[in-house]
């Protein structure tokens, strides 16, 4: 009995020692026991004991985790919302503490990243057990054994107390692997020193696996040639924000870095659920535990916590739309696109006015003002006499040359007549005006781009007939899930698609809108820009080919706002130092110039575009002009048809006609008189 009392006093003394130097990191402690160690620590002989909150949970022997006790997962769940992270759990049966500790890691119920003390057990480091010390990291076991000794012939057995801990990172993945710290004796540590020495601080250059997925503008291309052994130089091209994230991190805390892709990583993306619990995409390489780190873009979101621990979000993206834009091809309309339909009406209404007067006043003045005119007269005496109001005096001729003055055409031959004169300059004045408003508004038309018809909101975006998609269901399951109407009606006609290209092509003939996040919407149009600028100098069939009859255009209006983070292992224990890296790299302004840096390409690509569609006139604004002038060669064509029919079935058929005595023949018949 007194052998046994000793070696219990022992225990109770390491433990109450290691709660000591828990108690410098936490207020709270939380005890897990079974009935073997149950009421073993009297807090009172702790120092510092008057200063720690104790929160006890008892462990039976049958107890079944896959189905635990409702009284332990409310108290687990108080201890988590108190904050409470420092956890001796003394459990004498190796296999029950390890399904304890798989069921609380798994449902999130415990701190991972908190203090650790268990009682040492060869069960607890099965190798299906070895991602639990991936992530409980800061653990302390005691170790209990006896060790043999030989005096004068006689075997002496002592007992003997370690104090272990686990290595981070593993050197491999299926085996754990054992750090001797301290040791019992005499009554006292040998050491005596820090038992929970941080451990992500610095890895001392052990290689941590980089799952990576391309998304602009987490992930470019161009990152493959700092992990591609093929490739010698590095690329000098924007890498992305969360590969040159995870750059700095990894020189900060003094790790390597070793990155893949998943196979079909392009295909499948961040990753779904499959047949018979699988998973794929960057989703089945973490609940695999292949990796410690995900890049591609991930958003930060309740689905996304299920399976990996995300760093503080960097960036917030805007999700919306890849839409087709009309261009408003109205250049067959030039003559008339200077002027409005009031100014037009105005314009017509003046000219008749104008054509008129100067009708009724040539009348006027020739009636009243000259009345020794004969009333028969030749063609000399008529432009004598008259001084230059023949020109007005029919009223098809006054018409004419009131409008060739608005075109400021200059007259034959100034009337003579004061009144007339007077009239002309000011309509002068006012066909200058008016010829060069509208010669401004035309050089405006010209130099302005064409308009556009663009799809700008979600409720444009509902009235449209055309089809909305994207690649990921939780997508459509999330405007399944909105309160909003036009969201509710999106998501009801919301497709699914694999291929992103085949989708952007959809977009550009005018069928398809795609949803993704505005950067990523952005460089597939820079890169279609790019594509297309190409086919023209190469002088290919797109070159001149119309069937592609849509820009493409990023709807203003964002769905949501999306954090995005880093992605980690589940209960990472390196999740608050890439905690502190991220949020200086976002303080410092690097996060937002290495986004410049990415979407430099695409915005060139766009200025580009914009650049030429502002500055250069091209045939198609000039179609109007080619129009115009298609027009008057038409029209002029069917008055010669006219004329030639009239000459031929009215004029040669009049009884009167004499071809000898032409003016003879006009002076007699006035019908015929022009």
């Amino acid at each position: 009995m007194r052998w046994c009392e000793s070696k219990t006093d022992d225990l109770k003394l390491v433990i109450e020692r290691i709660i000591e130097e828990i108690a410098m990191h936490s207020s709270c402690i939380v005890f897990i026991t079974d009935p073997a160690y149950r009421g073993l620590i009297d807090m009172r002989a702790i120092k510092m004991s008057s200063f720690l909150l104790r929160y006890d949970i008892g462990v039976r022997d049958n107890d079944n985790f896959s189905r635990p006790r409702k009284k332990i997962v409310r108290a687990l769940q108080h201890v988590k919302a108190t904050g409470c992270y420092a956890y001796i759990i003394l459990i004498s049966n190796g296999l029950l503490a390890s399904r304890f500790l798989q069921y609380a890691e798994g449902e999130r119920l415990i701190n991972t990243r908190g203090y650790f003390l268990l009682l040492h057990d060869n069960r607890l480091f099965r190798p299906e057990l070895h991602y639990i010390w991936n992530r409980i990291i800061n653990v302390v076991f005691i170790r209990r054994y006896n060790t043999y000794k030989y005096r004068s012939g006689e075997r002496v057995t002592e007992e003997r107390i370690d104090l272990n801990t686990v290595y981070y990172p593993s050197y491999t993945r299926d085996f754990t692997t054992i750090k001797y710290i301290d040791t019992w004796q005499d009554g006292k540590l040998r050491y005596g020193n820090n038992h929970y020495i941080p451990k992500t601080t610095n890895l001392h250059g052990n290689g941590l696996r980089i799952a990576v997925f391309e998304h602009i503008p987490a992930v470019t291309e161009a990152s493959r040639d700092f992990y591609d052994e093929s490739t010698t130089t590095a690329s000098p091209k924007a890498l992305g924000i969360e590969f040159e994230l995870i750059r700095i991190i990894a020189k900060a805390m003094n790790f390597k870095t070793n990155y893949y892709m998943p196979s079909n990583i392009a295909n499948e993306r961040w990753g779904k659920e499959g047949d018979n619990d699988s998973y794929t995409g960057l989703l089945g390489e973490a609940i695999t535990e292949n990796a410690d780190f995900f890049l591609g873009d991930l958003h930060y979101t309740l689905d996304h916590l299920n399976y990996f621990d995300l760093s503080t979000p960097y960036i917030s993206e805007c999700l919306t739309f890849l839409t087709p834009e009309a261009l408003t091809d109205n250049s067959w309309k030039l003559l008339i696109l200077p002027f409005r339909l009031n100014t037009w009406i105005a314009l017509l209404c003046t000219l008749l006015l104008a054509g008129g007067a100067f009708h009724v006043f040539a009348l006027l003045y020739q009636k009243y003002i000259d009345p020794c005119v004969s009333v028969k007269y030749n063609e000399v005496t008529d432009y004598d006499s008259m001084k230059g109001l023949y020109l007005f005096t029919q009223f098809q001729n006054s018409m004419l040359y009131t409008y060739s003055m608005l075109l400021q055409v200059s007259l034959p031959r100034l009337p003579n007549a004061l009144t007339v004169q007077i009239f002309i300059g000011w309509w002068w004045i006012y066909s200058i005006l008016a010829s060069v408003t509208y010669r401004a508004s035309m050089t405006a038309t010209l130099s302005h781009p064409i308009a556009k018809v663009t799809i700008d909101t979600l409720a444009q975006l509902t009235r449209s007939s055309l089809a909305v998609g994207g690649w990921n269901e939780k997508s459509k399951d999330f405007f399944l899930a909105s309160s909003d109407p036009h969201s509710q009606e999106i998501g009801n006609k919301f497709e699914l698609i694999e291929n992103e290209k085949n989708a952007i092509d959809r977009v550009a003939n005018g069928k398809f809108c795609y949803y993704e996040n505005s950067y990523l919407l952005q460089h597939a149009r820079g890169k279609y820009i790019f594509e297309k600028q190409n086919d023209r100098q190469n002088m290919t069939e797109k070159s001149t080919d119309s069937s592609v009859k849509y820009n493409l255009h990023i709807m203003e209006e964002c769905v949501v706002h999306m954090p995005i983070a880093l992605g980690l292992e589940k209960n990472s224990p390196l999740k608050p130092h890439v905690d502190l890296w991220v949020r200086r790299m976002t303080e410092i302004g690097l996060v937002r110039k290495w986004l410049s840096d990415v979407m430099e390409w695409s915005k060139i690509n766009e200025s580009r575009q914009k650049s030429e569609s502002e500055t250069l006139v091209n045939l198609r604004k000039l179609r109007g002009a080619f129009i115009a002038l298609g027009i008057g060669h038409f029209l002029g064509f069917i008055v010669l048809i006219g004329e030639i029919l009239h000459w031929r079935y009215v004029v040669l058929r009049d009884p009167k006609y004499d071809k000898y005595h032409l003016d003879a023949f006009y002076r007699n018949n006035n019908k015929f008189k022009t």
